[in-house]
């Protein structure tokens, strides 16, 4: 996963370097396979190339490596307003209507405890 550190400051407000946010990312199990220097539209712009491994799917998203890198460094995360006029929005997912849902434990000796909880 390839993040773009101006894109990470769009959710966390971090002072910290590529570099230094590539080694404490490092200390947290992220293996780091490059920093790179990036010439864009914001100076001293970089690239970090995180290999994410398969148990972490959730961090394989721009938001994702924010709220580990906002975890670490214990700051916020300013996640995407949905308001009229915002600069990024997340769209929900279509659902369907609302069907109840019957669980049948069958062998209680192979699931001793069933939760569930209502989304609405």
């Amino acid at each position: 996963m390839r993040l773009l550190v101006s894109w990470l400051r769009d959710f966390v407000d971090i002072d910290a370097s590529a570099e230094e946010i590539a080694d404490r990312m490092g200390l947290r199990g992220f293996e780091v396979a490059s920093v790179e220097s990036f010439d864009g539209p914001v100076s001293h712009d970089a690239v970090i190339d995180f290999e994410v491994t398969a148990n972490r799917p959730d961090c394989l998203s721009v938001i994702g490596l924010a709220r580990e890198v906002a975890t670490i460094y214990d700051l916020p995360l300013t996640l995407p307003s949905s308001s009229a006029g915002a600069k990024l929005e997340l769209n929900p997912l279509p659902t369907g209507a609302s069907d109840p849902l019957t669980v049948r434990i069958e062998d209680e000796e192979l699931c001793p405890r069933y939760m569930a909880t209502s989304l609405k």
